[in-house]
């Protein structure tokens, strides 16, 4: 079965501090702030390279779904089965409770129009097996890279340079221990409200970043209400493939909940964040950096069959050529 891939694979380094310490560590360091506010710069980054690839996991359920196939994607990989069928896709989804049937299958439909995910065999279309396209895996080592910076900066370890370094087989072992992780964790599956209001819809996760970076982080630090440079709707929704009216029903959303509001006058006016809102995102970043901190550890103790690299698009070769293609 599919979702067999993603069984928990034992800590083997000692004693591993349990993921709430980790998270409660991180987010007691006076440095955390100004790393949320530089990762927040980090995702508007890559989705300023790769606008459609990073739109299609700017919501919460799409995200997770993809987590959960590139897990099993790579773990196949370590058994000989090159890709991943719809029926696969639209299992992985329903095993973990994370869309329906046809959600999951539309989800699959669409990742293939646009060529986020790829047919194995050319012209074998929908029916037969799909595998991630170079740009895709591209995607996922700029945002393990953004991530692992993160880490690094936090305890001044070279995480970072060893993804650079060995990108290629240190992904095939990262991705899944991720995705167990993800899976498993509760903030991550359900974040608090404030954050949920805009992880759960289109192009929300990117919204949420932009007004991240927009506050000072200097000066926010101890504020109630920390004030952005976000001074419009139609500014806001202008960088990302959504429109003014979605996203104003975000910002109304987000408003009525006591998140985020204007400063003065509606959309003539600078928007500030609460900080029970910015203390929800820290604590979901926080969760996910802690579980990415242990899967490398993990991913970095355990050995991988070469055999596991005998696809295309996870050699050395094929992840330095995604670069080159970041716009699917």
């Amino acid at each position: 079965m599919f979702k067999a891939w993603l069984q928990r694979v034992p800590f083997r380094g000692g004693r591993m501090p349990t993921l709430d310490a980790r998270v409660a560590d991180m987010l007691a360091d006076p440095r955390f702030a100004g790393l949320v506010h530089r990762l927040a710069g980090g995702f508007l980054e890559v989705q300023n390279v790769a606008p459609r690839l990073v739109s299609q996991f700017a919501a919460q359920q799409r995200c997770l779904i993809s987590h959960a196939v590139l897990g099993a994607y790579f773990r196949g990989l370590r058994s000989g089965k090159p890709g991943f069928t719809q029926r696969d896709f639209v299992d992985l989804a329903l095993d973990h409770g994370l869309s329906s049937r046809n959600t999951a299958a539309a989800f699959f439909a669409e990742a293939l129009h646009y060529g986020i995910i790829q047919p194995v065999r050319p012209g074998s279309g929908r029916g037969g097996p799909a595998e991630p396209a170079a740009a895709t895996l591209w995607g996922l080592s700029e945002w393990y890279k953004l991530h692992l910076s993160a880490i690094d900066g936090l305890d001044g370890g070279d995480r970072a340079t060893r993804l650079q370094a060995d990108g290629a087989t240190l992904l095939a072992r990262l991705q899944p221990a991720v995705a167990e992780r993800f899976l498993a964790n509760a903030v991550i599956r359900t974040p608090p409200a404030t954050y949920r209001i805009f992880a759960s819809v289109d192009e929300g996760s990117s919204l949420m970043d932009r007004l991240i970076t927009g506050v000072d982080v200097a000066t926010a630090r101890d504020e109630e209400r920390a004030l952005t440079d976000v001074t419009s709707v139609s500014a806001l929704a202008r960088p990302f493939n959504i429109s003014r009216t979605h996203a104003g029903r975000i910002l109304a959303a987000a408003i009525e909940s006591g998140a985020i509001g204007w400063s003065g006058l509606p959309g003539r006016s600078r928007l500030w964040l609460s900080r029970a809102f910015r203390e929800d995102f820290a604590r979901v970043q926080a969760t996910k950096l802690a579980a990415i901190e242990a899967a490398f550890r993990e991913a970095t103790e355990t050995q991988i069959e070469p055999r596991a690299m005998a696809h295309p698009n996870i050699t050395a070769t094929g992840m330095a050529d995604c670069s080159a293609h970041p716009r699917p």
